[in-house]
């Protein structure tokens, strides 16, 4: 701490003058050096004291400033160590990271509740349920990553591996949740009602229990969503899998690009949709399907055309049709013709109301008849809106 001189000095020494001393105004401290001077305002005490003084409030000393400042570094060990704390319930087998939701865990009705259940149960039971959490909640977890140096061996022995500790789904398991069915019907009827599960294409499908049984080692041993395929973030649990195929929604299989088809093509036999063509005709003919020159659009023989999906939002559109008949063209052009003052024909309001198209000879007025007989109406048309917007007839200077 830099040496402080007090603004009051004790009687026995004399008083230094005001001009020799260098002042803190936010301390209110004086110091016999200009060194002193700066090297206190680069502490913390005086930082403290300046934003003590923008709110106007006294500036501490500095003995009061090391008591709050030992008790800030107190107070902060004391929330460093709480967050270190972790405790384990074997009972409940629960972990905790604070001591405060321990100490509510310790004192709950339901961990009390487990604490006499365990004290009544026989020791050959204890050391069995033991021996059970040790196994089945601590498995030793296969690695899948392969490297550049593993070999086929080694990589063989970690799928077997991996294999032999997954858990099976059979074709009584949900893909989806842990609901296990009597038969392969009421789990397929689960799914469908519960999960939404589809199959697509299921008119040409031949081998049911062989496709669930590949999308539950799918799911149970690959840990790979149905309809991601492996795309996104990797999946280590059978738990994980699930959790993610529910809250995505991913509960149907990928059938959307040429490989996903490809992948449970061998449980599918699609020869009774081509059991109806002629002899000769290939399966794959288009059947007189072109494609539009666009190459978004297919062209059926009927004229009608098909696009994609993607371009749904364009065909929901109603457009006003484009007429290209002659007679629509005609009419647009008298029409124009009518209404401009440069052409000598105008129109003449007939006996029953219809407008009439005069060549301007037979009976029809000069185009100057026209043209005055337009700007009365337009002037009235005037007149009738100043009137009725309420406008100053006449101009008038604005006052300033």
């Amino acid at each position: 701490m830099a040496e402080i001189i007090n603004t009051v000095a004790a009687p026995s020494q004399p008083q230094a003058p005001r001009s020799a001393l260098f002042t803190c105004i936010a301390c209110q401290v004086a110091f016999h050096s200009a060194e002193l001077q700066r090297n206190h305002y680069r502490t913390d005490w005086h930082r403290y004291n300046l934003k003590r003084k923008m709110v106007e409030l006294q500036p501490v000393a500095a003995e009061q400033f090391a008591q709050k400042l030992m008790a800030q570094q107190a107070k902060t060990q004391a929330a460093e160590s709480e967050r270190r704390f972790t405790a384990d319930c074997t009972v409940c087998r629960k972990s905790f990271a604070t001591e405060n939701t321990y100490t509510n865990h310790v004192q709950s009705k339901k961990h009390k509740e487990a604490v006499a259940k365990a004290e009544r149960m026989p020791d050959t039971q204890k050391t069995s349920a033991n021996d059970t959490q040790s196994t089945t909640s601590n498995p030793k977890p296969v690695a899948l990553t392969v490297t550049d140096e593993t070999t086929e061996a080694e990589m063989m022995e970690i799928i077997d591996e991996k294999i032999a500790q997954a858990e099976k789904l059979g074709e009584t398991d949900c893909l989806f949740c842990t609901h296990k069915a009597a038969t392969l019907d009421g789990n397929m009827n689960h799914m469908t009602k519960v999960h939404s599960f589809f199959i697509p294409d299921i008119e040409y499908l031949v081998d049911l229990r062989g496709l669930i049984k590949y999308l539950g080692e799918k799911i149970s041993v690959g840990n790979v969503c149905i309809y991601c395929n492996g795309n996104g973030r990797g999946l280590h649990s059978l738990e994980a899998v699930r959790a993610h195929m529910m809250s995505k929604g991913h509960c149907k299989i990928a059938y959307d690009t040429e490989d996903d088809v490809m992948e449970v093509v061998d449980y599918y036999d699609f020869t009774p949709s081509t059991a109806n063509l002629p002899e000769g005709e290939d399966a794959d003919a288009n059947f007189g399907v072109q494609i539009a020159e666009d190459d978004m659009e297919l062209v059926l023989p009927n004229g009608a055309r098909v696009g994609h999906r993607s371009l749904g939002r364009y065909y929901k559109q109603s457009l006003r049709p484009t007429e290209q008949d002659d007679a629509v063209l005609i009419n647009k052009l008298i029409t124009s013709y009518s209404s401009d003052f440069g052409y000598e024909s105008h129109r003449l309001r007939g006996a029953r109301g219809q407008l009439l198209i005069t060549d301007g000879k037979t009976g029809a007025r000069s185009a100057k008849d026209a043209y005055n007989d337009t700007k009365h109406h337009e002037d009235f048309r005037s007149r009738v809106g100043v009137k009725a917007n309420k406008l100053q007839r006449h101009f008038r200077a604005q006052i300033l």
